[in-house]
């Protein structure tokens, strides 16, 4: 089927979790950078357009990655919580920081390959296809395992730095941060794509009965305003624990 609207670095980007991964497991603490040689994205053929196969297959992809993410969280909890003092724990920490943070940078590029399609597909072919009968009333990714584990890890990651001092508060926590915000706006630029700035999302829809005016890219905001300040370690002002975009990001959705 090709791609359309990934760019040549967000369709790298898109297997640069399961790189730092690697690269992670062979000793690399992945402080340096290594060459990334763009190669062009596939190009969109409309013999093999299938939105219902593309929306599948990169959910599957998509939740893979978030599993990657809470792989490399769990990493740095560990190592945070390890007895050890100096460089060698510091560079632990770090390193599984820098993987949750490629997995995120992933994700985010994987939701908009998941939804490269026309989004006059999206509301004849896959909107029902997630509407009942098929499914659940107000089904949502929201309630999948992936995603609750993952946000309860952010809970963890506030209190971890407040137990053990400045913890991920340095340059690669920062990172993840960034691609936590990376991530959270190509969920808006998907939901904005297929009628998310006026309409309501199917869980909004059924949880007021059909009553709700609210558009879900407004929800979506307001969800990650929260979800950033839930990074934020406890007992440290918000503007000083998260990156100055991420929290001109967050700011901008109050207004």
């Amino acid at each position: 089927m090709g791609v359309s609207i990934l760019d040549p670095v967000e369709w790298q980007e898109m297997f640069a979790g399961l790189d730092a991964l690697l690269r992670y497991a062979a000793g690399d603490r992945l402080k340096e950078g290594v060459p990334i040689v763009l190669r062009p994205a596939p190009r969109h053929t409309p013999a093999g357009y299938d939105p219902e196969r593309r929306w599948l297959i990169g959910h599957q992809f998509f939740f893979a990655l978030l599993q990657g993410v809470i792989v490399g969280i769990n990493c740095y909890l560990e190592a945070s919580a390890d007895d050890r003092e100096g460089e060698e724990a510091a560079a632990d920490a770090d390193a599984a920081v820098r993987v949750a943070a490629a997995f995120m940078r992933s994700s985010a590029a994987a939701i908009k390959f998941t939804a490269d399609f026309g989004p006059v597909d999206y509301d004849a072919r896959i909107r029902p296809a997630m509407s009942p009968p098929s499914v659940r009333a107000g089904f949502s990714g929201l309630q999948t395992r992936d995603h609750a584990h993952l946000i309860s890890l952010f809970a963890r990651l506030r209190g971890s730095t407040a137990a053990h001092g400045q913890g991920p508060a340095g340059e690669a926590f920062e990172q993840f941060v960034e691609a936590t915000v990376t991530a959270y706006e190509a969920h808006k630029f998907i939901c904005a794509r297929f009628g998310g700035d006026v309409m309501p999302s199917l869980r909004m829809a059924a949880a007021s009965r059909g009553r709700t005016t609210q558009a879900g890219l407004t929800a979506l905001r307001q969800l990650m305003r929260a979800r950033l300040f839930a990074l934020t370690p406890e007992g440290t002002p918000a503007r000083a624990a998260i990156p100055t975009s991420a929290y001109t990001t967050a700011r901008s959705e109050v207004r």
